[in-house]
């Protein structure tokens, strides 16, 4: 991750008596939001984050309140949620890729930090460089940049040169917006149609299983499916919805592809966890948001299931097996 010495970045700049020690006898107050439903506050990226804020002196029913709020994919509740969380006074809001509800957060406080992951925070619209957010708003970007989009759709015609029509597997919102601008413009340099195939934000495993139904309608030999909103949490049955469908695939996630997904590029998303409580901690510590650079990743893996190659009848070309960082057999 790109630290940029952000500690003593700020101890030079702003001086060490802004950065105070955590106070024990405190009760400090931070509202989690999702634009899925509160379950997703156990998953193990949210576990590993209120993990790493227990190492870092950050417990919940000692020093830390944390109030959980869940859209459950509902956008018409993304204002309440907004609202409630204001209310509720935080310290500090804290969300993960949900790019329409930390828009309406940021409408809603100009003065409370929110500290997100995103996948890119100036293509979707948070602040306008990610080196001086200037706002309220800091956090992770999960990828190198929006142009990740073109990156994974390279990868998978280098696995599989035949592909020419690619279904895109995306929350609608995001889809309508820079991310499937991006790809689209990808296709159109890799000469490959794009099939958009968005899906809504409370998407279930009954509309995952439509999309896929879709994609075969509309003829697609291969998926791209980014980790956003729903597309996280049903990530598993989207790799196997593609095997099944017979569909070359390629995401954001290394997980899968150690299950049955064909492709995977991606950071190490437990790595990212323990970045974002780290900012957390800076900025219940006295820092400002506006001080803080949104962390980028700077190692990503590329990860090919064999096994899964082998199931489609795929021959994966071996100088994409020589740059790969796994290989499961």
């Amino acid at each position: 991750m790109r630290r940029r010495d952000l500690l003593a970045g700020l101890l030079a700049t702003t001086g060490a008596s802004v950065l105070r020690a955590a106070e024990p006898s405190r009760a400090y107050r931070l509202a989690a939001c999702t634009q899925l439903g509160v379950a997703v506050f156990s998953n193990v990226f949210w576990s590993r984050f209120f993990d790493r804020l227990r190492q870092l002196g950050y417990v919940e029913g000692k020093n830390l309140v944390v109030d959980r709020y869940g859209a459950d994919g509902q956008a018409e509740r993304y204002a309440d949620i907004a609202r409630n969380a204001v209310r509720s006074k935080p310290d500090l809001i804290v969300n993960a890729l949900g790019h329409q509800l930390i828009l309406q957060l940021a409408r809603e406080t100009s003065t409370i930090p929110i500290v997100v992951v995103v996948g890119d925070p100036v293509a979707a619209g948070l602040v306008k460089n990610i080196a001086r957010p200037e706002g309220n708003i800091t956090g992770i970007a999960s990828d190198a940049g929006i142009e990740m989009q073109g990156k994974h759709l390279d990868i998978l015609r280098q696995a599989v040169p035949s592909v020419s029509r690619v279904a895109y597997l995306s929350p609608r919102d995001d889809w309508e917006r820079a991310w499937g601008r991006a790809v689209i413009e990808a296709g159109r340099r890799l000469g490959v149609s794009i099939v958009g195939t968005p899906v809504g934000h409370s998407a279930e495993e009954p509309d995952y299983r439509q999309a896929f139904e879709t994609m075969a309608q509309q003829s697609a030999d291969g998926l791209m499916y980014n980790g956003l909103g729903p597309n996280y949490l049903h990530r598993y049955l989207i790799t196997e919805l593609a095997v099944r469908y017979r569909l070359p695939s390629i995401g954001w996630f290394i997980d899968v592809v150690k299950a049955s997904g064909l492709l995977g590029y991606g950071a190490d998303n437990l790595e990212m966890a323990d970045h974002w409580a780290g900012q957390v901690d800076l900025i219940l510590k006295g820092a400002k948001p506006a001080d803080i650079p949104f962390d980028q990743p700077t190692k990503f893996t590329l990860a090919v299931n064999l096994r899964t190659a082998r199931t489609l009848g795929l021959a994966i070309p071996s100088t994409l097996l020589a740059s790969a960082d796994e290989v499961i057999e």
